[in-house]
């Protein structure tokens, strides 16, 4: 089955994250459909038509997202309706639903949000308990095409709800499993050269079809085991032979599975130990904190995050030395340590965290350059003290900087 994506918005153009191609490809892969390509294209009608066209033409499959809204650049609708020659007529009970959103917000429906009743004729419709525009499922000479809105936050539930079982009792031929383990700390050419072999070896077992895939982001690299086949117990046999390969090759550097995060592994870890922690950031302005406080329950362990930025504020909330600041400066091993230990005795916590460094764009007035970090863990131990050298954006580093720190902590918990 030949299958696109069309991802429609002006905004996807200039900038704006588009992450429901990859959200889509990864559940339609469950049922055994593989994405040929995705496009963006912006809110341009005899562009997108043409787009639509071309894949018209040579899909099975479509699916498009985006452009469904009220306004005058939603325009999804009238370029399929015009492409497949199915009119748009208005449905009553999708403008009821429209309207009663609008009531429970104490809103008055604008006129404008008429034009989001209007469906293709003959197309099942795809309620949207979140906002204002239905997707439509239309059937037309052997081949299915999706509309659905934009915004993830009612695209994946509309997805997962109504699409994928609708999908699944047409094409759904067998099982598909996929494993997805999570790796920090390696570079993707050192992950693929660990995992080679087994890629390799693995790529066909009697009974089931393996395949792999590597991501790379700039906190880490991510690998998937994808399996199919008839029988659920080789398949799950098969993933735990895989599993076991590659946390024989590359051992602490796998940090969890699936849907697990770094913070919410450290956070099991300190629950298990009952451990508490406290965080003093300055390069990384509270995110270790956010993302640890983004995991349900994290008030059993984590206690208290500060964010001292200046001088002032590390000497006067930390009791960082002045000696040591000039002497030093805020970027270094002695302030980072002086930082952890002063959070860990001011919090009367198991661990204290503290990160200093040069987040760029550019380098410290001092000459030290973008990038350059060092991280503290003050334990009933003692303390150590890392030093790091990243690259990228500012926003960039930042990450790698909390996510270096949480796996200083996870290192020391395992």
């Amino acid at each position: 089955m030949h299958t696109e994506i069309i991802c429609i918005g002006s905004e996807l153009l200039i900038g704006s994250m588009n992450t429901n191609g990859a959200y889509i490809s990864e559940k339609l892969a469950t049922v055994g459909l593989k994405v040929n390509r995705e496009i963006a294209v912006g809110d341009d009608f005899p562009e997108l038509e043409n787009v639509f066209s071309e894949s018209l033409d040579r899909c099975d499959i479509i699916v498009t997202t985006g452009g469904l809204g009220p306004t005058f650049d939603d325009i999804t609708r009238e370029v399929v309706s015009k492409d497949t020659g199915k009119k748009l007529v208005p449905d009553k009970n999708v403008l009821k639903t429209i309207l009663e959103f609008f009531e429970k917000k104490k809103i008055k429906m604008p006129k404008v949000n008429e034009k989001q009743s209007y469906i293709l004729e003959g197309a099942e419709i795809i309620p949207n308990s979140l906002g204002t525009a239905s997707g439509q499922i239309l059937e037309i000479k052997n081949k299915i095409i999706i509309l659905l809105p934009g915004p993830p936050r009612e695209l994946k539930p509309m997805f997962e709800n109504n699409v994928l079982p609708y999908l699944k009792k047409k094409f759904e031929r067998g099982l598909l499993k996929i494993k997805v383990l999570h790796t920090v700390g390696l570079a993707e050419s050192v992950v693929d050269e660990k995992i080679r072999k087994i890629v390799d070896i693995e790529k066909k077992l009697e009974g089931s079809e393996v395949s792999f895939s590597i991501l790379a982001k700039h906190t880490g690299v991510d690998m998937k085991i994808i399996v199919s086949g008839t029988d659920e117990m080789l398949i799950d046999k098969t993933i735990q032979n895989l599993k076991k390969e590659f946390y024989d090759v590359l051992k602490d550097s796998i940090f969890g599975e699936d849907n697990q995060t770094l913070e919410s592994v450290v956070g099991e870890l300190l629950l298990k130990k009952r451990k508490t922690l406290a965080v003093a950031e300055s390069c990384t302005g509270g995110l270790i904190s956010h993302r640890l406080t983004n995991v349900a329950g994290s008030s059993m362990y984590f206690k208290e995050g500060i964010v001292t930025y200046s001088d002032i504020s590390k000497k006067r909330l930390l009791g960082v030395k002045d000696e040591t600041l000039n002497r030093y400066g805020a970027v270094s091993s002695d302030v980072a340590q002086e930082m952890a230990e002063g959070i860990k005795k001011t919090s009367g916590t198991n661990f204290g965290i503290s990160t200093t460094g040069i987040a760029g764009p550019k380098p410290s007035s001092t000459g030290k350059p973008v990038g350059l970090v060092f991280i503290a863990l003050a334990s009933n131990d003692g303390t150590k003290v890392q030093q790091f050298q990243f690259t990228g954006s500012r926003a960039e580093i930042k990450d790698k900087i909390a996510t270096a720190a949480l796996d200083i902590l996870r290192m020391n918990l395992i």
